[in-house]
């Protein structure tokens, strides 16, 4: 039992810093969004950022109790690194990353109906919720990378 919390544990830590990487390349991605500037200002934008990552890491976790990146049944011995499933993972957050980065283009340059993305730099709060619905779909889409049968 120990042994399944460790690998569940260490999947997940691969997987959170993974998504911490894909949160950073947001904020690059998004130019006309300052996010982590706007949202350390207002504590209802660091509030939603905060149940945003909550929830991302409850998906992670989630994902790995069910298939763990760590698949040996110990520690030192026969332990092996599951590399498909990684890549699968760091491919899932690099296709979310380039929808999040087609959702910013084609808001920002393209305004359907006179919708522009860079408007929600007025209030922090809708900064927050943006990043926070980012981290909500990074993270299903981790837990469906996780689940996909190999």
């Amino acid at each position: 039992m120990g042994l399944w919390f460790l690998r569940v544990f260490l999947s997940s830590s691969f997987c959170v810093i993974i998504g911490f990487f894909g949160i950073a390349a947001l904020d690059r991605i998004t130019i006309g969004v300052k996010e982590f500037s706007i949202i350390r200002d207002d504590p209802d934008a660091t509030a939603l950022f905060v149940g945003g990552f909550l929830l991302f890491l409850g998906l992670v976790i989630h994902g790995t109790s069910q298939n763990p990146i760590f698949l040996s049944q110990t520690v030192l011995y026969t332990g092996f690194f599951n590399f498909q499933r990684f890549l699968i993972v760091i491919i899932s957050v690099f296709v979310s990353l380039f929808f999040g980065w087609l959702f910013y283009y084609i808001f920002a340059n393209v305004e359907p109906k006179g919708i522009d993305l860079d408007n929600i730099n007025k209030s922090p709060r809708a900064v927050g919720l943006f990043v926070f619905c980012y981290e909500v779909f990074m993270g299903l889409v981790i837990n469906s990378s996780l689940a996909v049968p190999l």
